[in-house]
């Protein structure tokens, strides 16, 4: 494994922290990583990848007192991508990461758990035959969540797939696979698996284009489709920070089309050639359910907001093929 003479001693896991204009947000993810039980015998470090931000951003993580707070065995850089998007951020992430084996992804507004690295590097330790795993996503809330927050919050990336780890099968319909937040990949695995480039780009904030969002499932999909396997670790927790502009309806409504708009690009990664043959099927398909949705509950989605939001999502699904 590589060293450097600034950190002599071998990288074992990376911790990566993708950001756009994160100035505000980052401080406190930095603080839950210094804060990491049980790496004693790990050398890890946390690698900011800026997304091209137009704040503070690298100010503040090159000022950040990293070495009096966090274990000695530990250490933080900062790295720039100028290419807008998620998907060239990870992407940077995989090429930079001092360590050769295992990148821990995290957003700017993840907190992990204190013994998150730890549980994140054993458990791909243990399974040789693991290519990514994903872990719980709790909600961080500033206030009580509103009384439909439990049919929109997997559009906002909280999961809880259960306290058992277990394998994502192949063969399950519908076919799924962890969210990024709180994501591990091997690097190996990616390299194998993961196209030089996705169809889906991920959200470019600065220029306000949220298309190519969900670009996380297809690279994992792509995986799950090689010989790799990919799990659910539930030690790994994460908490997600969700302030109240999150359920605002114009925001919801937007995440629920793009979510939508990403579904032709991730049954490709799933399928690969076979969709061009069941492409009017799906078509079909997902024009029936557009309309039957639009039927069953016109009169309610100015004011039922989830049912407004499965209409946005029906109506990207079933406008996703020209979006790729």
């Amino acid at each position: 494994m590589p060293s450097s003479p600034l950190f002599p001693l071998p990288m074992y896991f990376t911790v990566a922290i993708c950001t756009y204009n994160g100035e505000h947000r980052i401080p406190q993810v930095l603080e839950a990583l210094a804060r990491q039980q049980g790496t004693e015998l790990i050398t890890w470090e946390v690698l900011v990848v800026d997304n091209n931000s137009r704040d503070r951003t690298a100010e503040v993580v090159k000022t950040y007192h990293w070495d009096d707070y966090a274990p000695a065995n530990s250490r933080l850089r900062w790295v720039f991508e100028p290419r807008q998007g998620t998907t060239h951020a990870r992407r940077r992430a995989i090429e930079d990461a001092a360590s050769e084996e295992w990148v821990g992804f995290l957003d700017d507004d993840n907190l992990p758990a204190e013994t998150w690295v730890r549980e994140a590097f054993q458990f791909g330790c243990d399974r040789p035959e693991i290519g990514a795993y994903g872990g719980i996503i709790h909600p961080k809330l500033d206030a009580p969540p509103p009384d439909y927050f439990d049919a929109v919050k997997r559009r906002l990336a909280v999961y809880d797939r259960g306290d058992r780890p277990f394998c994502y099968a192949r063969t399950a319909t519908p076919r799924i696979v962890p969210a990024a937040p709180g994501s591990v990949v091997r690097k190996r695995a990616w390299r194998e698996s993961v196209p030089q480039t996705l169809r889906l780009q991920g959200r470019d904030e600065a220029g306000k284009t949220y298309v190519g969002a969900c670009e996380d499932l297809e690279a994992l999909f792509y995986m799950q489709n090689s010989d790799w396997q990919i799990w659910h670790n539930p030690k790994m927790e994460v908490w997600h920070h969700l302030p109240e502009s999150r359920f605002q309806r114009d925001y919801l409504l937007k995440i629920s089309r793009t979510a939508g708009l990403s579904n032709h690009a991730l049954r490709i990664a799933r399928l690969g050639a076979k969709v061009r043959w069941l492409m009017p099927l799906y078509f079909l398909s997902d024009g029936l359910k557009l309309a039957q949705c639009y039927l069953t509950h016109r009169g309610d989605f100015d004011d039922d907001i989830v049912k407004a939001c499965d209409l946005q999502e029906k109506m990207g699904r079933f406008l996703s093929p020209f979006y790729v």
